[in-house]
């Protein structure tokens, strides 16, 4: 396979709207219209499944010129693609409670199976796909399908979006970013084991997982699962060492509280107290002296 410089696989992305130029899916794969070419002309935006069609030969020259001219998400107005969000960092329901941050969602025995990130507000996905047999079955890169036959596979999306599933089986994975927090549902395995992630609960192996929290935001944290020890841990996100638990009944007001956390984590800054009032707090970074205001 040839491989594409990232500042062509740029154009063509920008150029079909950041999906499947037949469907508008934001799965995808880079396909030749002319095998081997280098030229942004030559290469086209095909969802696993359209790729397929188009590899075998079902999908003749002249329709792939079509379908690249006269892309899906360009002529229904999709410009910045079918997965685009309004926020900064996503905010997730996950089992009662809140995760809040990119990246890492789900890891087990170290391995990172679940990512989610937002790139230009466009929401990119990472994952990877085994088997009750511990097979891989297919992997998933910022939105682009790295590996895996897409026969056995049913990919549906709409703007905001996206339902990932094997044909005729359970729905492996679904992000519904029309909502604020979005809704997170995943069927994952790995060693044999399954894990289940919805907005109502985490279950591991058919059993549902109590993180004794409720009505919490974790920010910068994610899910850990130790199958041969059979534990789930929330762990904080590598990049920054530590995360935040923000504990408030009322929803909004924990959320906001979460994203202003990430902003500190994400940005850096390490705020210290220099005052303390009843009603605001004033911290100022020890890093590079800004100072900032926190109402309570």
């Amino acid at each position: 396979m040839t491989a594409i410089p990232e500042p062509v696989k740029r154009i063509v992305r920008q150029e079909a709207g950041f999906g499947c130029c037949k469907c508008g899916h934001p799965i995808i794969e880079y396909h030749h219209i002319v095998k081997g070419s280098q030229n942004p002309e030559d290469i086209m935006l095909l969802c696993p499944n359209d790729h397929q069609e188009a590899t075998v030969g079902a999908m003749l020259e002249k329709e792939q010129r079509f379908y690249k001219s006269q892309p899906y998400n360009i002529q229904k107005g999709f410009v910045e693609g079918q997965l685009k969000v309004n926020q900064i960092s996503p905010v997730v329901n996950i089992g009662n409670n809140q995760i809040i941050g990119t990246g890492d969602l789900l890891l087990v025995d170290g391995e990172i199976l679940l990512s989610l990130e937002i790139n230009e507000g466009r929401l990119e996905l990472s994952m990877k796909l085994y088997d009750q047999q511990d097979r891989q079955i297919a992997e998933i890169k910022k939105n682009e399908w790295i590996s895996g036959n897409p026969l056995p596979w049913d990919l549906e999306s709409s703007f905001q979006w996206i339902r990932i599933r094997r044909k005729l089986r359970d729905i492996e994975l679904e992000v519904d970013a029309r909502v604020d927090p979005i809704n997170v549902r995943a069927n994952i395995w790995r060693n044999q084991h399954n894990f289940e992630l919805s907005p109502k609960a985490i279950l591991f192996d058919g059993a549902r997982i109590h993180v004794g929290f409720e009505n919490t935001c974790f920010v910068a944290l994610r899910l850990e699962a130790n199958t041969a020890e059979g534990t789930f841990t929330i762990s904080p996100d590598r990049r920054f060492g530590s995360g935040a638990i923000i504990s408030k009944f009322n929803k909004n007001e924990r959320i906001r509280k979460g994203l202003e956390q990430w902003c500190e984590l994400s940005s850096g800054h390490k705020f210290e107290n220099i005052i303390d009032k009843r009603k605001y707090t004033v911290m100022k970074c020890s890093k590079c002296g800004k100072i900032t205001k926190k109402w309570k």
